[in-house]
């Protein structure tokens, strides 16, 4: 009996001019960059799942096809601000 060969297909997305998280890291001041990164994706994923703050408090970036939801200054709503000025996160 044949054994069917199984064909994976391999999608490369083009990276876009900005990126969520980089590619690689090369050195200290780049992975303290990306654990902020992380830290700030995680905190904003939380808030959002549980309804903290309203829609227009958050923005949105795409990693792949994955769509994420990120705090953001919105002056309307004083604890995302509070949020943001305790654990600075720019990006």
């Amino acid at each position: 009996m044949a054994t069917a060969q199984l064909s994976h297909c391999i999608t490369i997305h083009k990276a876009s001019k900005e990126t969520v998280f980089p590619s690689q890291i090369t050195n200290e001041h780049e992975s303290l960059k990306m654990v902020k990164k992380l830290f700030a994706t995680s905190i904003s994923c939380i808030t959002y799942l549980r309804g903290l703050f309203p829609e227009s408090s958050y923005g949105e970036r795409h990693l792949d096809d994955l769509s994420l939801k990120i705090l953001r200054e919105d002056k309307k709503c004083p604890g995302s601000l509070h949020i943001i000025r305790c654990y600075v996160w720019q990006y």
